[in-house]
């Protein structure tokens, strides 16, 4: 029996499937926050595209128009974003030179909230939100 106790083979086996757990969840966490985290920048960088697109207006309706068409132009572009869950808002206020865009991204189907139990992961929907002028200074 003595001889059972001072054996050493196989203590690194159980001090792995001890850590191995705790390793794994670490591994997993760092994916899904990264890919949470570029899904976040792609949406920002899709924001900022769309709203500059619409610089060029002359109207609130041009405005608008030429936001949702860059933005159905570049979405497809974004391999971590599905286009179809992306949300476009336009806001222009009335006798205003200011106008808004906001772009809002359904994250509840996202590879990483397979983890949602585990980890304490951002809210869905994701949300963007840019004020731009309308390019001349001058309300329209």
């Amino acid at each position: 029996m003595r001889r059972f106790f001072k054996n050493k083979q196989g203590a690194s086996a159980v001090e792995f499937a001890l850590i191995a757990p705790f390793m794994l969840l670490l591994v997993a966490a760092i994916l899904a926050y990264g890919s949470i985290f570029a899904t976040s920048l792609s949406l920002q960088q899709i924001a900022a595209e769309t709203a500059r697109a619409t610089i060029g207006g002359l109207s609130d309706a041009e405005r608008k128009t030429l936001a949702q068409g860059k933005l159905a132009a570049i979405s497809a572009n974004y391999p971590m974003l599905d286009p179809a869950k992306v949300t476009f808002v336009f806001n222009a206020a009335a006798g205003s030179e200011l106008s808004r865009v906001t772009l809002t991204y359904d994250l509840s189907s996202h590879p990483a909230y397979a983890l949602d139990k585990l980890l304490p992961l951002p809210a869905s929907p994701l949300s963007y939100s840019l004020i731009i002028t309308d390019g001349n200074g001058i309300d329209s």
